[in-house]
């Protein structure tokens, strides 16, 4: 097997949750390696204003101009509900009578720092930092309390066009992405009212873990 197409399947099967060590021994990889192959994969994803132009040739993809982008994540720091993709897609078909296909609107959301890849990412990273068997524990503790965990990803950053994105996000609800954006940086306020939102959407006592500039924390 060609090593691009080893390094495609040792990705997919991390994403998947399963171990660091367990996919090294299934294709028999220098754990060390793989890990190192993984902690990149992550981080691409910690430039999403680049998921547009991968694989495409420049103009052939965009529905937005760079100024009715700006508008668009103006208007949706507005937002004091929670997001997701359908609604995007609405608010963009209302402002400016484009009608985007879903796919493109990931990809924007990709562009804005709303990525379900990443969010599964530094949830195989805090499982590969705690060890298996610790996090199995404190999953069925959790599982005994009728409880449920939540992954949360907090995302700063500028476009390239210079406008500054703050987001916050979830694949929560049947693996479904939910988000919020921000007009300035995520302060703790904005977290508790987060999942305080998130909550109603669940009749289970949520347990948070979430990610900002590779620190793990838990509320």
């Amino acid at each position: 097997m060609e090593v691009t197409k080893i390094k495609m399947k040792a990705m997919q099967l991390r994403d998947r949750g399963i171990s660091n060590k367990e996919v090294a021994q299934k294709l028999n990889l220098d754990p060390t390696v793989l890990s190192r192959w993984y902690h990149q994969y992550v981080k691409n994803y910690r430039q999403p204003q680049k998921s547009l132009k991968r694989g495409r040739k420049q103009g052939t993809h965009k529905k937005l101009t760079d100024s009715q982008e700006d508008i668009i994540i103006k208007k949706l720091q507005e937002y004091t509900s929670l997001l997701n993709k359908k609604l995007i897609q609405k608010i963009i078909e209302e402002e400016f009578e484009i009608k985007i296909p879903m796919t493109t609107v990931g990809d924007y959301l990709k562009k804005w720092g709303i990525n379900s890849n990443f969010i599964k990412g530094f949830e195989n990273e805090l499982i590969e930092r705690e060890g298996t068997d610790n996090f199995q524990f404190i999953k069925n503790e959790i599982k005994k309390r009728k409880g449920m965990i939540v992954w949360v990803s907090i995302m700063d950053y500028k476009l390239e066009n210079g406008t500054s994105s703050y987001s916050i996000s979830t694949c929560a609800a049947k693996n479904k992405l939910i988000f919020k954006f921000y007009e300035k940086p995520i302060q703790k306020d904005e977290l508790v009212e987060f999942v305080n939102q998130l909550s109603k959407l669940f009749t289970k006592h949520l347990y948070v873990f979430f990610s900002t500039k590779n620190c793990f924390c838990y509320v």
